[in-house]
């Protein structure tokens, strides 16, 4: 992207849950993304890594783990990328399924490009 920073904002509804110690967030993506009929899976596992999980016409499961290259595989109708996430932080701040993570990683595909991107997620009660 030439060094300009792009700023993006999405609003989902989704379900949250714990399993055993663990925290999930399960939402649909929408055309907007450009993944509809893609499920997202959000995983805060209780070492403090957290794993993606894409279900559906897009497939892929990555772990971000602070300090670490994690290498994942990116299934699409149109072919397989391999991805890998070098994660710098992770913070999450939740109480009872409601707060902020806060993700900051880069994007490496193979040697040639890397992008550096922050996640700021805010997980809130449905008061509708």
């Amino acid at each position: 992207m030439d060094g300009k920073e792009v700023k993006s904002e999405l609003v989902s509804a989704g379900k949250y849950y714990e399993k055993h110690g663990a925290r999930y967030f399960v939402y649909k993506e929408s055309e907007i993304t450009g993944m509809e009929g893609v499920t997202t899976v959000i995983k805060l596992q209780t070492d403090g890594t957290l794993i993606l999980l894409r279900l559906g016409k897009i497939r892929q499961k990555q772990e971000y783990a602070v300090g670490k290259i994690k290498k994942s595989l990116y299934e699409t109708p149109f072919g397989d990328i391999e991805v890998s996430m070098k994660t710098y932080e992770i913070k999450v701040d939740m109480v009872d399924g409601i707060g902020r993570i806060y993700l900051a990683y880069d994007v490496l595909l193979g040697e040639l490009t890397s992008t550096y991107n922050q996640l700021f997620m805010e997980i809130r009660e449905d008061r509708a």
